[in-house]
C-alpha cells in the first residue's frame, strides 16, 4: 500500500470513528458529564468514574468502572505525617512487596468508627490481622465486606460477584442502550485516599518529556491524589493482605488529554485485539496495557506525529512497541514504572508466540484490519465487502459516500448535539442509581449543590451541564414533595429533608419543565391530571404537540431520532437527525418517574410503580421511562375520557396506537403497551386491550417486572362478568 492511500485510509478511519463517537469533542462531554455527577453526588460519598465510559474510548464490550472512596481511613507514606491525621489512620508498608503493591499497616484507629462502616453495620476493627511484624488491613476481608453488601443493607441493587478488587454485577447503561448494544458488566471498587504519593512514584514529577502531556495536566495531576485498592500481588506469600497502588485519577486525566488520534489509536488497538487475539489467548493482555503503551508513545514521541493523516503509522508504532515489550517481559507502569506490568503474563511460550505471530500479522496488514473494525457504519462495511482487498476500489467508493465528504461535517456537527443531550439524560438519571425513598434527602442536597453551581452563569460545556442536571433535580424534588403531599399518612425518616427544602411545589415544576421541549411539562400535565384537572392537563399537552417544530430525540424508548411535532397535534419519527426550520436542534427526553412516584402518576403508571417496587433488582436496574410521544397522547386520552369526549379520545387513541407500533425495539417498549392496553380497556374495547397486554408480556417474559400481570387480571374480573351477562 503506498504512502498516499496509507494517509487517506486514515483521514476515513478518522472521520468514521469520528462519527462513531470517537474524538476530543465527545471526550470532553464525557469528562463533562463524570465530573458533574461526581460534584453532584460529592455529598453523599466520594465516587469516581472511570473506564472507557468515563473516559470517552468505550467500545461494545466495554465495561463500567467506579470506585467508592472509603471516608474517614487515610493511609500515609510515613510515621511522621500519621501523628497528625485523624480519623482511621494506615502507613504504607511496601517491605516484601513487589513494586506496586503494598500492606497497609495500622497505625491509630479512632475512638469512633466512621460513618461509613456505621452505615454497612461493620467494623473496621473486624478487617485487620495482627502479623508478626505489624497490624495490618486485610483486603481480602475488605472486598467481601463490600460483595452484595447494599443488598444485605436492603437497597435496591443488581447481584454482585467477586471480581479482583471489585464487586462485578450486570447492569443497563444509557450509552450501551443507546447505540443498541445491550446491557454491560459493571466494577464496583473500594479504595482508600493516599495522604500523598507513593515515593516509587515520585520520579514522575521529575521526568524529561517532550510535549505530552501539556504543562496544564501536568499540574492537575500533580494536585490528584492516589489510592490503594484491595487487591495483591497473586504470586506474594501474604496475598490477602495486599493492596495494589492506583492512578485512577491520573490515568483518566491523560485520556481526557487525548487528541482525536491518539483516542482512534487506541479504540482501534482495543477493538483489534479483541477480534484477532482474545478469542484464542483471553484474559492476558488488557485495555489497561495497551492504554500504557500510548502514555508512554505519547510521552517519548511527542504529540506531534499524533495527526490523523499519520493514525495507521500511529498503530503500527504502538504495536511494535507492544511488541519489544512482550519480547522483552517488561512493560512499565507509567506512573509507578518500577512496576512491570506484564509480570506473571504470557507465561505459556505458545501463548506467547501466538499473541507476538498476531501482532505482527496486524502489523503488516494494518489498513485491513482497521477496516475490518469500522463495523459502526453500515455503508462502509458494504463497501468494503464489495471492493474485496483492493484497496484503492474502496476509496474510489469512500469519495461517493456523502456522510464522509460533502455532509461530513454538517452530520458531525448533529451527532455532537444529541451526544450533548444524551450525556444530559444521563446525569438526570444518576438521580435514579438507588432507592428514592431511601435517599430523598440526598435528593434535596443535590439540588443545594447544583443551586450553588448555577450561580456562577457558566457558558462553558459543564455550565450548560449543571443548568440542565438542576431543572431535572427540580422536577424530581417537585415530584416528592407533590409525593409526600398526597400520602401524608405514609411519611418516611427522609420526609423533613424535602419538605422543609425551600422551593416550591410550582417553583420546582417552573424550574424543571424547561429541561426540554416536552418531558418537562408532560410531567407538570400528568401531576394535573391525578389531581383530577383534566382540561389543564389536556391544555398543556395540546402546547406541546401542537408546535411547528423537529425535535432531537436522545432517549431510549424508541431507535428514532427526530420528532416532528406539527400544528395538527400528530408528532412523527424518523430515523436521522435533523435541525428545525431555524438551523436549532431542539430536544425532548424520556419521560422518568421513580418507582415511589405511584401517588403522582394515573393509575395505570402507578400500575407500573406499584410491580416495581415489588421487585428490588429491577428497581436498581431500570426508573420507568415512556417515549415523549406515547406520553403525551396516553395524557391526552386519558384526559378526553375524564372529561367524557369520546370523539376526540378516539381519534387520539388511533394515534398513540401509530405511535406504540413505531417503537418498535424501544427500550421498555412493554410500558407504552401496557398504556395502550389500558385505555382499550376504558373505551370497552377488551380483545384490543387484551392483545396489548399479551404482546407486552411476551417482551418481557417475567411476571415480576411487567404491570401487564396485574392490569389483564383487573381487566378479565371487569370483562367476563359483563360477558356472562350478555349470555
Amino acid at each position: 500500500m503506498s504512502n498516499n492511500d496509507s494517509k487517506d485510509i486514515s483521514k476515513i478511519a478518522n472521520k468514521v470513528l469520528s462519527l462513531s463517537g470517537i474524538s476530543e469533542v465527545m471526550t470532553l462531554l464525557s469528562k463533562c458529564k463524570t465530573e458533574v455527577i461526581e460534584v453532584i453526588h460529592r455529598h453523599r460519598v466520594e465516587t469516581i468514574y472511570a473506564g472507557s465510559l468515563a473516559e470517552g474510548t468505550d467500545t461494545k464490550e466495554s465495561d463500567f468502572d467506579q470506585m467508592t472512596v472509603i471516608p474517614g481511613i487515610t493511609v500515609c507514606i510515613s510515621n511522621e505525617k500519621a501523628k497528625h491525621l485523624d480519623g482511621h489512620v494506615f502507613e504504607l508498608n511496601a517491605i516484601g512487596s513487589q513494586p506496586g503493591y503494598c500492606r497497609v499497616q495500622l497505625h491509630h484507629l479512632a475512638d469512633e468508627e466512621c460513618l461509613y462502616f456505621k452505615a454497612c453495620q461493620g467494623s473496621i476493627k473486624d478487617l485487620i490481622e495482627e502479623q508478626n511484624d505489624g497490624i495490618f488491613l486485610s483486603s481480602d476481608k475488605f472486598v467481601n465486606v463490600f460483595v452484595n453488601l447494599a443488598k444485605r443493607l436492603g437497597f435496591c441493587m443488581p447481584p454482585q460477584v467477586r471480581h479482583g478488587p471489585c464487586a462485578m454485577s450486570e447492569v443497563n447503561s444509557t450509552l450501551k442502550m443507546y447505540r443498541g448494544w445491550g446491557k454491560g458488566e459493571k466494577d464496583w471498587a473500594h479504595g482508600l485516599v493516599c495522604e500523598e504519593w507513593p515515593v516509587g512514584a515520585n520520579e514522575w514529577f521529575r521526568r524529561k518529556r517532550h510535549d505530552w502531556p501539556k504543562t496544564e495536566v501536568q499540574d492537575i495531576i500533580k494536585k490528584q491524589s492516589c489510592h490503594v485498592v484491595p487487591v495483591g500481588d497473586r504470586i506474594s506469600s501474604f496475598y490477602s493482605l495486599q493492596w495494589r497502588i492506583s492512578f485512577i485519577l491520573q490515568e483518566r486525566e491523560l485520556v481526557w488529554s487525548f487528541n482525536d488520534t491518539q483516542l482512534q489509536c487506541y479504540v482501534l488497538m482495543k477493538k483489534m485485539m479483541k477480534k484477532y487475539v482474545e478469542p484464542t489467548v483471553p484474559d492476558e493482555l488488557s485495555s489497561y496495557h495497551l492504554k500504557t503503551i500510548l502514555f508512554w508513545q505519547s510521552e517519548e514521541v511527542g504529540i506531534s506525529i499524533w495527526k490523523s493523516e499519520n493514525l495507521l503509522q500511529c498503530i503500527i508504532d504502538c504495536f511494535q512497541r507492544l511488541l519489544d515489550c512482550i519480547e522483552n517481559e517488561a512493560l512499565e507502569h507509567y506512573f509507578h514504572r518500577h512496576r512491570n506490568l506484564l509480570a506473571n503474563k504470557l507465561k505459556n511460550k505458545a501463548n506467547r508466540k501466538f499473541v507476538c505471530t498476531k501482532i505482527k500479522e496486524i502489523m503488516n496488514n494494518v489498513q485491513t484490519c482497521v477496516l475490518e473494525c469500522l463495523n459502526d457504519m453500515e455503508d462502509l462495511a458494504a463497501m468494503l465487502t464489495k471492493s474485496g482487498t483492493n484497496e484503492t476500489n474502496f476509496l474510489q467508493q469512500c469519495k461517493n459516500l456523502p456522510a464522509l465528504n460533502e455532509r461530513y461535517l454538517a452530520t458531525e456537527e448533529a451527532h455532537n448535539t444529541i451526544n450533548m443531550h444524551r450525556f444530559v439524560f444521563e446525569i438526570c438519571l444518576s438521580s435514579f442509581k438507588f432507592d428514592e425513598k431511601e435517599i430523598a434527602g440526598m435528593i434535596a442536597s443535590d439540588l443545594e449543590t447544583l443551586d450553588d453551581k448555577i450561580k456562577l452563569q457558566d457558558t462553558s460545556v459543564m455550565g450548560m451541564l449543571y443548568v440542565a442536571a438542576w431543572s431535572f433535580y427540580n422536577m424530581r424534588v417537585g415530584m416528592i414533595k407533590y409525593r409526600y403531599m398526597k400520602a401524608p399518612t405514609n411519611p418516611d425518616i427522609n420526609q423533613e429533608y424535602i419538605v422543609n427544602h425551600p422551593v416550591t411545589i410550582d417553583e420546582a415544576f417552573k424550574h424543571g419543565r424547561v429541561i426540554d421541549q416536552m418531558s418537562g411539562r408532560l410531567y407538570l400535565a400528568s401531576v394535573n391530571l391525578t389531581d383530577g384537572n383534566f382540561a389543564t392537563s389536556n391544555q398543556i399537552v395540546l402546547s406541546v404537540l401542537k408546535a411547528d417544530n423537529i425535535l432531537v430525540y436522545p432517549g431510549l424508548c424508541s431507535l428514532h431520532r427526530h420528532i416532528q411535532l406539527t400544528m395538527q397535534g400528530i408528532p412523527k419519527q424518523g430515523p436521522n437527525i435533523r435541525k428545525n426550520k431555524k438551523g436549532k436542534m431542539p430536544h425532548a427526553f424520556d419521560v422518568v418517574f421513580s418507582p415511589n412516584d405511584i401517588y403522582c402518576v394515573p393509575i395505570p403508571v402507578g400500575y407500573e410503580c406499584s410491580v416495581t417496587q415489588l421487585n428490588k433488582e429491577q428497581k436498581y436496574n431500570d426508573s420507568i421511562l415512556f417515549h415523549p410521544c406515547v406520553y403525551a397522547q396516553f395524557l391526552l386520552c386519558f384526559g378526553y375520557h375524564k372529561i367524557g369526549n369520546q370523539e376526540e379520545f378516539q381519534n387520539v387513541l388511533e394515534q398513540l396506537q401509530s405511535t406504540v407500533e413505531d417503537i418498535v425495539n424501544g427500550y421498555q417498549r412493554y410500558r407504552a403497551l401496557n398504556l395502550l392496553g389500558y385505555c382499550y380497556y376504558v373505551n370497552g374495547n377488551y380483545q384490543q386491550a387484551f392483545r396489548c397486554f399479551r404482546e407486552s408480556i411476551t417482551i418481557t417474559n417475567s411476571k415480576m417486572q411487567n404491570a401487564a400481570f396485574t392490569t389483564y387480571v383487573h381487566c378479565l374480573c371487569v370483562y367476563w362478568p359483563k360477558r356472562r351477562n350478555c349470555l
